[in-house]
């Protein structure tokens, strides 16, 4: 679907005109500050139409601010570019031995190539493939390679100390569910219960956590976690109390070093499958003898920067900024490889954003910089490109989806808000792009940083800003 026929579609789900203000904008804009106690050196605003470059609002436009996950948007757009919206990563499994009686005598060996989307319903498809291929029990290690990315050039420090939290999980080019544990909790009148998912045979469980009879809605679900991270297992302890009354709770965390993860995560699903696997793991590149046996395509890139710009996956993030390494035809993958790939392409597409920090790429990041013009050029020359559809479909719409879905319902119907979120602390943003009744697009950043922006008056003062484009519309309370 070309340019025109995305605008004509999206033009016909808007009922609502956009028109310039009655009152002098730059008065308007200045009162909205002042009655949510903005400091105007705190905010950059741009807010321009595409077709003829007029300026509805142009506040601070050159100041460098932290985006936060605002410069996701750079990420995905580049990959776009340089990869293509049917790019597919290959996540392979090979031996180094023989194959006889359904057993392998040697290693198994699984070889990443940065898949950010390997979920464990997909493992698990890798592993039903291995197994029609003859093997059943493999006496032997699990070969665990990721060398296609340099990890020991990947940091590992967390945006704020929450190393066990997933959106602070690593990159890895052998990147399996995110490197998440759900843990599932449930109590009756007489026990607590709790599960793990996906299982893994290196985490052991140790519940002590006592029933209590605390309301629910008083903050009564305490639970403790105690982690012991040893060489070949980790011991999790849970305690605390939870209310006999309260309904099932499911807590989400990085509980296991990478290795263990992905060793005894494919040892429980290999054994659900009837399968055995006698060895233990180890980190290698994949010796010159070893023989392909299965592999496994990931989605399409448009589908992973849809769920990337919608739920602002972080580690995704960080996985597909080491991939556009590939366009360099270089190895391993690093950060700065993926970066000088972001330079170059927007040297080649002639946009200069001098502006830019890209630092992991995903925006989880205390250095990262981009100004509000440089994002509204970046969104701007997006329009042009043939891939512009995959790109606008990946942004969380108003009303509708992802992290967009509860906002905007005074002024937007599906298709008119298609924007990214931001979100640290001290830092809130809003970048992407606002359609028209007549398809005219604007493009939108609003890049808000100080000790308040991340509070609830930051989300009041990013609707205020867009009634500004949407005047006809309520205020919103």
């Amino acid at each position: 679907m070309n340019k025109k026929l995305i605008q004509l579609a999206l033009a016909t789900v808007l009922i609502s005109t956009v028109s310039t203000p009655t009152l002098a904008l730059d008065t308007s804009f200045q009162k909205l500050l002042d009655r949510n106690h903005v400091t105007p050196d705190s905010i950059s605003v741009v807010i321009r139409r595409v077709r003829d470059g007029k300026l509805l609002v142009n506040h601070n436009p050159r100041t460098p601010r932290n985006p936060a996950s605002a410069m996701k948007l750079v990420t995905t757009a580049a990959a776009l570019q340089l990869l293509g919206p049917t790019h597919h990563w290959k996540t392979e499994a090979l031996v180094d031995g023989t194959v006889r009686n359904n057993t392998l005598d040697g290693n198994l060996i699984l070889r990443g190539n940065g898949d950010p989307w390997l979920v464990i319903e997909r493992l698990s498809l890798l592993a039903k493939r291995i197994q029609k291929q003859g093997i059943t029990h493999i006496n032997g290690d699990l070969v665990l390679d990721n060398t296609v990315f340099d990890q020991s050039n990947i940091s590992n420090k967390t945006i704020d100390g929450k190393t066990r939290r997933t959106y602070n999980t690593p990159p890895n080019a052998l990147l399996i569910n995110f490197g998440a544990t759900e843990i599932n909790i449930s109590a009756n009148n007489s026990i607590v219960t709790t599960r793990v998912n996906p299982p893994a045979t290196t985490l052991k469980i140790k519940n002590n956590i006592q029933l209590s009879n605390d309301h629910c809605n008083t903050g009564g679900r305490r639970i403790t976690l105690d982690l012991k991270v040893e060489s070949k297992k980790t011991i999790l302890r849970l305690g605390g109390s939870y209310p006999r009354n309260c309904g099932p709770r499911s807590l989400r965390y990085n509980l296991l070093p990478h290795d263990q993860y992905v060793y005894g995560v494919f040892k429980s699903l290999w054994q659900k499958m009837g399968g055995t696997l006698s060895g233990e793991w180890r980190y290698d590149k994949t010796p010159d003898g070893a023989t392909v046996i299965a592999d496994l395509d990931s989605v399409p890139l448009a589908e992973v920067i849809r769920y990337v710009n919608k739920f602002s996956n972080n580690v995704m993030a960080r996985n597909l900024l080491l991939s556009l390494n590939a366009s360099l035809n270089t190895q391993p993958g690093t950060p700065s490889r993926g970066r000088d790939a972001i330079d170059r392409w927007l040297h080649s597409n002639s946009l200069h954003l001098s502006e830019l920090q890209i630092d992991n790429g995903a925006g989880l990041s205390r250095i990262a910089r981009i100004s509000a013009e440089d994002l509204t050029t970046l969104l701007e020359g997006m329009t042009s490109m043939s891939w512009w559809p995959e790109f606008l479909g990946s942004l969380p719409t108003a009303t509708v989806d992802g992290s967009l879905k509860n906002r905007f319902h005074n002024i937007a119907e599906p298709g008119r808000i298609r924007m990214k979120t931001g979100l640290l602390k001290n830092v809130r943003s809003l970048a992407g792009y606002a359609i028209d009744r007549q398809g005219d697009i604007w493009v939108v950043a609003i890049l808000h940083n100080s000790a308040q922006a991340h509070q609830s008056n930051g989300i009041k003062v990013q609707h205020q800003i867009l009634e500004l484009l949407f005047e006809d519309q309520p205020t919103s309370h």
